[in-house]
């Protein structure tokens, strides 16, 4: 062995405890994974696209932190929506008398974060709406409160009806009309999970169908879109009775994808 080659190996071997570092850091990387119920709820509402799913996280090698929650959905079509996390409900108990009455403890929380550990399992119940909505959607409702306060410093006892006819609220209704997009037919969903740490995410990949019936039900609620805002702005007169809503709502089959 040359002088050279010596001096090669002795250098190779100081980087070796950094490299064992980097191994021992990406094995020991959280390792996460989700299971749904076998069940979600699709639906749209004056909230947008909505799809609301029970989920299970379990954690091996150390705990992980959650920050972030998407959900990617594909048509086989190939049109593809973006959800995010925001709502979470948490069950803690269950209680049935002796008539058969449930009472269910539950908690609401604002998604910001959740820590899964790797002696326990977390459960939650998370409802999904879609970005793009609201980013479509807010500066039309900015300009609908705006006219609606312009009206009503102008003439107390007309901006209700005003409003009502305004142009601000015929764009806020169509606006919210054109963002129904389901359809009848397979999608893939496909989570993203974001941490402040590094993580690893077994592969989560589910399908659901839609029927025409169900879409059918779902493009019932666009009618109530108006009406909802049209509530809102007629609760400002004291004698209005709000007009009650029933939306409709999809309930789907989760089934592990084939691109798992």
């Amino acid at each position: 062995m040359t002088p050279s080659e010596i001096t090669a190996y002795i250098g190779a071997a100081a980087w070796l405890p950094q490299i064992i570092t980097w191994l021992y850091r990406f094995w020991m990387r959280p390792q996460v994974t989700v299971i749904p119920d076998k069940y979600a709820e699709v639906g749209f509402t004056s909230l947008g696209p909505i799809f609301n799913l029970r989920m299970v996280f379990t954690c091996e090698k150390k705990d992980a932190v959650i920050d972030g929650l998407d959900l990617l959905i594909r048509h086989e079509n190939g049109d593809t929506r973006s959800f995010r996390w925001n709502g979470l409900s948490e069950t803690f108990s269950e209680i049935s008398d002796n008539a058969g009455n449930k009472q269910v403890i539950s908690r609401n929380q604002t998604p910001i974060a959740i820590k899964i550990g790797t002696e326990s399992i977390v459960e939650k119940f998370i409802r999904f709406q879609e970005p793009q909505y609201w980013q479509r959607n807010r500066p039309l409702t900015h300009k609908l409160i705006t006219q609606f306060n312009y009206l009503k410093n102008l003439d107390s006892t007309s901006y209700i009806n005003e409003t009502l006819k305004s142009r601000e609220l015929h764009e806020t209704c169509e606006e919210r009309k054109q963002s129904f997009w389901w359809q009848p037919g397979k999608h893939k969903i496909q989570v993203k999970l974001s941490s402040p740490h590094k993580i690893n995410v077994k592969k989560c990949t589910w399908e659901f169908s839609l029927t025409t019936t169900d879409v059918d039900q779902l493009k019932a609620n666009i009618p109530n879109l108006k009406i909802d805002l049209e509530n809102i702005i007629k609760s400002n007169d004291s004698s209005f009775k709000e007009i009650p809503i029933a939306w409709n709502w999809a309930n789907v089959d989760i089934n592990n994808s084939a691109d798992r």
